[in-house]
């Protein structure tokens, strides 16, 4: 595993120093790298996993829910269809309604789908490749350089992982206004940089990103 040492107050993505910014509509805190820009709840404020599923649950993500069945589709129109039409696929973060599997399957994929809530198989992650799609997961992770290790090991060379989650708000005082940190469960903020330090020690390339809420990173083909 890929270690990447840090103090309590330095960056989960670079291990560079962090700041503390203040949220006083939300009574908490936030670290902010200084040299990334990553941002992320200090760990007494985040949620339980029992409460984080409990949230989800009200979520209506079903193929019923038109608005939510086309924004998968121009997420797959901008960062996938350019790079790969066909192959092993993984839906990593599937949601209570694997919307994003069901059009993978449509497309013409072998396709399976993981979620710790409501899919957790483990056995899809022993599996290889070609394409791994990861939509409005990594805001919820804690520890986003252990994960995209697992992802980077189950892709196969030359595979992509297509991301989308809201990047980050530059200054703080448009970060402390945006609604998208008013989630309970959205514990992590990236930004371009931070992506870019936390592909860094991988053989991974950034080949399409739209600089506001999708990337999609290529595997080396060694």
């Amino acid at each position: 595993m890929n270690e990447r040492n840090h103090s309590l107050n330095n960056c989960k993505i670079c291990s560079k120093a962090t700041y503390t910014l203040d949220d006083s509509e939300l009574n908490l805190f936030y670290r902010v790298c200084e040299s990334c820009g990553y941002t992320y709840k200090d760990e007494q404020f985040i949620v339980s996993h029992d409460q984080e599923k409990s949230l989800y649950n009200h979520h209506v993500n079903t193929m019923e829910n038109e608005g939510y069945v086309n924004m998968f589709k121009r997420f797959l129109a901008e960062s996938v269809d350019p790079f790969i039409q066909t192959g092993k696929a993984l839906d990593f973060g599937s949601g209570p309604g694997p919307v994003l599997y069901e059009l993978l399957l449509m497309q013409g994929y072998e396709a399976n789908h993981y979620d710790p809530y409501y899919h957790d198989d483990p056995s899809v992650l022993t599996k290889r490749y070609d394409l791994i799609t990861s939509t409005e997961v990594f805001e919820h992770l804690s520890n986003p350089v252990q994960t995209l290790e697992r992802l980077v090991n189950m892709l196969n060379p030359g595979g992509y992982l297509a991301i989308m989650t809201s990047f980050r708000m530059p200054e703080d005082e448009q970060f402390l206004k945006w609604w998208y940190r008013r989630d309970q469960t959205h514990i992590g903020f990236f930004t371009q940089k931070a992506f870019e330090m936390l592909i860094k020690p991988y053989a991974l390339t950034i080949v399409h990103t739209n600089h506001k809420n999708m990337i999609t990173l290529k595997k080396s083909e060694e």
